[in-house]
Order: C-alpha cells, then sequence, then structure tokens
C-alpha cells in the first residue's frame, strides 16, 4: 500500500500480534509498541507465521520477508512515523486515555486511532483524547489474521480522512468491513453471538439437552447453512409469514435474562474458566485443547489471500 508508510500496533497481546502478522503479511511496514518483554512478543509473532508456513500457506522465503516488516519497540518516540495506528491495549479507559495522550504527543504524521476494544462505545473513547477527530473502532475477531470480518464504529467527532484512512486500509487487507451506523454496546457479531449463548444456556439450565448435545446441534444443523448465507436471507427463503406464526409461539419461551446466568456464575465462581485453567463447560486437557484450536482455525484457512511482500523490509 504505497500511500501508508508505517503503521503501528499499541498493545502486544493475542490481538495484537495477530494484527502486526496481518498487517506485515500484507507488506505494511509495523511497529509494535509493548511495555515489556518484547523478545517474548518477536517469539509469539513468529511462531504465528511458523504454523502458517507449516500449513504451506506461505513458503519460507515469504514468511521471511514478512517478519522483517515488524519491529517492536518499547518507547513512544519509535512511533513517529505512524500514519495508522491500532490500539489494542486492556479494556480499562485511563489505559487507553494514556495510549491516546502519548499518541497526541509524539505522534505528527497520524492520521487515525482505530481501537480493538469491544467493551467501550467510538463516543467515550473520543471524549477521553486530545484527538477527537481521529478516533474511531475497528474491531477485529481473535484471530484478526484470518477471521476477515470488521467493525468500524465512527462517532459524531471522526473526522472523513480518519475513516477513509482506516477503511481504506482495511479493505487493502482484504477485510470485511462492516460500518456500524449506531454506535450500541456489543456492536452486531457479539449481540447475536450473546443472545445464542443465553439461549444455550437456558437450555442446559432448563434441562432440555446438555451442553454437548447443544454443540452438537449448533453443529450438524444451521450453523453450517450460515457460512454461505445470511439470517435475513434464509428467514426471506423459509417465508416471513411461516416465520412470524413460529416467532408467535416460540418468544414466549426463550431467555430474557438480563445478567450471567446462574450456569456460567457458578463456573466462575469455582475458578473454571475454560481452556485456560483446563475446566470450563467442558474438561481440557492439552491434547483437546491443541485438537480444538486446529478447529477453530480451519474454516478461515481460505480467507489467507494476503498481499505478499515480493522484498524484505526496511526500517
Amino acid at each position: 500500500m504505497k500511500e501508508l508508510s508505517q503503521a503501528a500496533v499499541i498493545g502486544g497481546g493475542m490481538i495484537g500480534l495477530s494484527l502486526c502478522v496481518l498487517l506485515t503479511g500484507n507488506g505494511i511496514h509495523t511497529t509494535l509498541y509493548a511495555r515489556s518483554r518484547l523478545k517474548k512478543k518477536r517469539e509469539q509473532y513468529e511462531e504465528i507465521f511458523r504454523r502458517l508456513a507449516e500449513k504451506k500457506l506461505l513458503t519460507e522465503k515469504e514468511r521471511s520477508n514478512c517478519e522483517s516488516y515488524l519491529r517492536i519497540v518499547d518507547s513512544y518516540e519509535e512511533l513517529k512515523d505512524a500514519e495508522i495506528v491500532f490500539e489494542s491495549v486492556t479494556e480499562d479507559l485511563e489505559a487507553k486515555r494514556e495510549v491516546y495522550d502519548k499518541l497526541f504527543q509524539f505522534c505528527p504524521k497520524l492520521k487515525a486511532a482505530a481501537s480493538t476494544t469491544s467493551a467501550f462505545s467510538s463516543l467515550e473513547l473520543a471524549e477521553c483524547s486530545k484527538m477527537k477527530d481521529k478516533i474511531l473502532v475497528a474491531h477485529p475477531f481473535y484471530p484478526p489474521h484470518l477471521i476477515p470480518c470488521v467493525e468500524v464504529v465512527p462517532n459524531e467527532n471522526t473526522s472523513k480522512e480518519a475513516l477513509e484512512a482506516v477503511t481504506a486500509l482495511l479493505r487493502y487487507l482484504k477485510r470485511e468491513v462492516v460500518m456500524i451506523r449506531r454506535d450500541k454496546p456489543g456492536f452486531v457479531a457479539n449481540r447475536i453471538q450473546y443472545a445464542m449463548l443465553r439461549e444455550a444456556v437456558h437450555i442446559v439450565e432448563e434441562g432440555i439437552a446438555a451442553p454437548e448435545d447443544v454443540d452438537r446441534v449448533l453443529r450438524y444443523s444451521f450453523m453450517p447453512r450460515y457460512t454461505s448465507i445470511g439470517i435475513f436471507e434464509h428467514f426471506d427463503h423459509c417465508g416471513l409469514d411461516l416465520t412470524g406464526s413460529i416467532c408467535d409461539y416460540l418468544y414466549p419461551h426463550l431467555s430474557d435474562a438480563c445478567s450471567v446466568q446462574k450456569l456460567l456464575k457458578e463456573k466462575c465462581h469455582k475458578g473454571e474458566y475454560g481452556v485456560k485453567c483446563g475446566r470450563g463447560i467442558y474438561n481440557w486437557d492439552e491434547e483437546r485443547i491443541k485438537e480444538l484450536e486446529k478447529r477453530v482455525e480451519a474454516p478461515y484457512l481460505e480467507h489467507i489471500c494476503w498481499n505478499l511482500p515480493k522484498d524484505p523490509g526496511r526500517f
């Protein structure tokens, strides 16, 4: 992308590192800012590329070229040439405010600062910044180097230049940009996903089906359909007259929970948080975790169609 000289990512967590893979995989000179463990961040970043090369999605030479487009720093002064910054720090408003203050101070060429948040509204972020016109949300899904959808959420302060800079970059990266018209909690995807989770938990708590059977129903009934068509396409296909009748009958029986349900609350109280501690709804050993990770990646590998750099990067 010739018109963009350099991008930056603030925060070396899972989302931040994955974004670095996406950017450098498309030949964008990228600077990752992390406060500590810079060597460890580099190793984690290179491990993602190693797995992609292992799957024959790129050659060793291509991998080496991509990796040369990243540098990792612990000083904001090193971000002076950044034009677009992805802020991916912890979901804490004060931490984000600190980042925006530093960008305002050290990034004179900055066109836009896009937060990857799923917790804060675009307007909340702008209001805590000295550069309100450059702030917006670009919410990806983990891992963003594989999953193409990005929810873009401007606010009343976002300039046309900032919005166009971010959307142009995302489209160059072959992302599926979804413009959110109203800045509401959960945007789109999380509202739908958590509505489904609420009903799935309700089904288990009501004794209608076990967790593994709920998962089997999802995997082997309607979920595969939604990789090819959308929900409104599906119900137009079914007929809205039939759909409306089913809604009238079924909606009164669905969960209307407005807070975390008992099943999830009890699991958290016991410290059973899921994969990261070996037990959640299911029990997780190392072998089962590896098998799960393969299945998590599998549907998205076809979306790796990058503008791979032909030559090494030069900072």
